[in-house]
């Protein structure tokens, strides 16, 4: 018998086969109809706003859109002397237009944000440049103010050359590509990007491990606790969502202050003297204490919803 003849067929005379992956594909089809509307949203609202933050963390077309003719002159500049008549001039006939359309206080944020002390002289620049006389820019600028013939202020308008850029992430680490191309540390007076992302780690690690060791004997009373006192124990857990966080963070400033109610406590069990009380406020410990306070209900419910199951 031929494997044609062997080919069960539907009522309507189509293989079995062919039916059953057809309408598999209209399932696949309906199933992801259904779905379709959740994955455009989490699209919209989640997948398009984090792509563009992550692109305009590295565009940084702004500044060489507005000074073409100015990073076009510095190409052949090497950067460790001040730029010739050239780049001058082209930096004029940039931030003239930019004046007369209104937009150089846009550039002056932006330089400023390379290097400190732009936006002054590029504001005297705008008001100086109506008297300038055709030729001989570098001097006329150069007189304007003392920083043009500072040679670190024209660097920092060549690193703001690239379209794209991965600066910001830099200065994140404290540090900056200078003019050789090199990557280092920014001066130590102003390193403080890395102590922030230190310190943000170690508080972060300490008020997890502190709400896990409040909130693991509590999870464990919820579950095992008869159904009356659970829930009771359990409306004290949520009871902070029903106040606000800026309530609960007010609560703590009262407490916590130096003639507050815990240092009242402190004085009257004669842990600490009346004229020595500790500072509470304003410093680290009183960051752990309200931090896990308001943080302690979302480790508790997890640890809670594993032990129950």
């Amino acid at each position: 018998m031929s494997s044609e003849t062997q080919k069960i067929l539907t009522t309507d005379g189509i293989p079995l086969e062919e039916s059953l992956k057809k309408t598999e594909r209209k399932n696949k089809i309906k199933a992801f109809l259904l779905v379709a509307p959740l994955l455009l949203f989490l699209i919209i609202t989640y997948v398009f706003p984090i792509g563009e933050m992550l692109f305009r963390s590295v565009d940084d077309r702004t500044v060489t859109e507005w000074l073409p003719k100015t990073f076009k002159a510095m190409e052949q500049w090497n950067g460790k002397e001040l730029p010739p008549e050239e780049v001058f001039e082209a930096f004029y006939l940039d931030y003239k237009i930019l004046v007369k359309e209104k937009n150089h206080g846009k550039l002056q944020t932006q330089l400023n944000y390379t290097k400190n002390g732009f936006k002054s002289i590029l504001k005297k620049l705008a008001r100086k440049m109506k008297k300038f006389e055709e030729g001989n820019y570098k001097e006329q600028i150069m007189g304007v103010h003392k920083r043009w013939a500072n040679v670190e202020y024209w660097r920092a308008i060549k690193r703001r050359a690239p379209a794209f850029t991965y600066s910001k992430y830099l200065k994140g680490m404290d540090m900056y590509e200078n003019e050789e191309g090199k990557i280092v540390q920014v001066e130590e007076s102003r390193r403080i990007h890395k102590i922030l992302w230190l310190r943000t780690l170690k508080i972060a690690l300490v008020v997890t491990i502190l709400c896990f060791f409040m909130a693991y004997p509590i999870a464990h009373l919820l579950a095992t606790l008869p159904m009356k006192y659970s829930n009771i124990l359990m409306i004290c857990v949520l009871l902070p969502f029903w106040t606000s966080l800026l309530v609960r963070t007010a609560s703590w400033m009262i407490l916590l202050q130096q003639q507050g109610i815990v240092n009242d406590f402190f004085v009257w069990i004669g842990l600490v003297s009346d004229d020595n009380r500790p500072e509470m406020m304003y410093n680290i410990t009183g960051t752990y204490v309200a931090m896990t306070q308001i943080l302690l209900p979302f480790m508790v419910l997890p640890l809670y919803s594993v032990m129950k199951t």
